[in-house]
């Protein structure tokens, strides 16, 4: 049966061995630099690590200067991030995967970017890096927004929209 389970996150912290505790996943509110949204992953210190435009049209030229730009400006003191109720595995019941897509004894991973109302609710999703397996890049999506929630993000204690860069792998053992 298939497995999938977590690897990285808005805090884009690797998930411990199974058995271990892992951080909640952390969804920033997103960061805007020259008109433009983005997503941003941090390390556990909250340092800006990475980050992925909302928007697939910004220009790609200006998304590396951009992402430069945020992480020397850090993230704002003033903002607590959206913090995950429950974990990743309660929103992707292994029911939900097209088990038939995954080749045996094939595993992998796919990269989401994924928005969160101020209700903390998942808003919009899209896959950032596929699988290479349509199906489980659905999927991933797909329950993202069936069932992840979140305490939202906050900027100066009001609720604010916030995005977060996810990796989940999938296993066919």
């Amino acid at each position: 049966m298939p497995a999938l389970f977590m690897l990285g996150a808005a805090a884009a912290v690797l998930a411990p061995a199974p058995g271990a505790s892992a951080e909640k996943l952390r969804a920033w509110p997103a960061m805007r630099h020259e008109g433009a949204a983005y997503a941003v992953a941090t390390d556990r210190k909250n340092r800006i690590i990475s980050c992925v435009p909302l928007d697939p049209a910004t220009d790609a030229t200006k998304v590396k200067a951009a992402c430069a730009t945020l992480a020397a400006r850090g993230v704002p003191t003033a903002i607590t991030p959206a913090l995950a109720k429950g974990s990743s595995e309660e929103w992707f019941p292994s029911a939900d995967y097209p088990a038939a897509s995954i080749p045996e004894h094939k595993s992998g991973s796919v990269t989401i970017v994924y928005e969160i109302d101020e209700r903390g609710v998942a808003t919009d999703c899209m896959v950032q890096h596929s699988s290479g397996i349509a199906k489980l890049d659905v999927a991933a999506c797909a329950a993202m927004l069936k069932r992840a929630r979140f305490t939202p993000a906050s900027f100066q204690g009001k609720p604010v929209h916030a995005a977060a860069i996810a990796t989940f792998a999938y296993d066919s053992e």
